[in-house]
């Protein structure tokens, strides 16, 4: 499988502040949470913003088989914003593609983990 491919991308409709604003707002409304954000303008002089999201329920059904706890690595989800020259991207996992590559009830939960994800790009692309 191409790297691309494991990405969602896309061009936001917004301003670098409005868009992070609008999708930590989307999580919210979805009823995820924002467990963690991380600013590498700050850090490293670069304009993205990095948001780690999570829902409780799908992280337990995730973690709670102990031959399933391997995909704690993916975790927890994350999307990040960028300011480049021609505009503002949003990138994300493609976890509809490792669905199909996931074993039985993971793959089910990444798949619905791909429709929550698909919603939240959506709302600033």
């Amino acid at each position: 499988m191409d790297m691309g491919q494991m990405i969602n991308a896309g061009k936001s409709k917004y301003s670098y502040e409005e868009t992070i604003g609008k999708i930590k707002a989307k999580v919210e409304e979805i009823g995820w949470s924002v467990v963690a954000e991380h600013d590498m303008e700050k850090k490293v002089g670069i304009r993205v913003y990095i948001i780690e999201l999570c829902n409780k329920e799908f992280a337990k059904k995730a973690l709670e088989k102990p031959e399933n706890r391997w995909v704690s690595a993916f975790m927890p989800c994350r999307i990040a914003v960028a300011e480049n020259p021609d505009g503002v991207y949003v990138y994300g996992m493609n976890m509809g593609a490792f669905a199909g590559m996931a074993p039985g009830e993971l793959g089910e939960l990444f798949k619905k983990v791909s429709e929550v994800d698909e919603v939240i790009l959506n709302s600033v692309l």
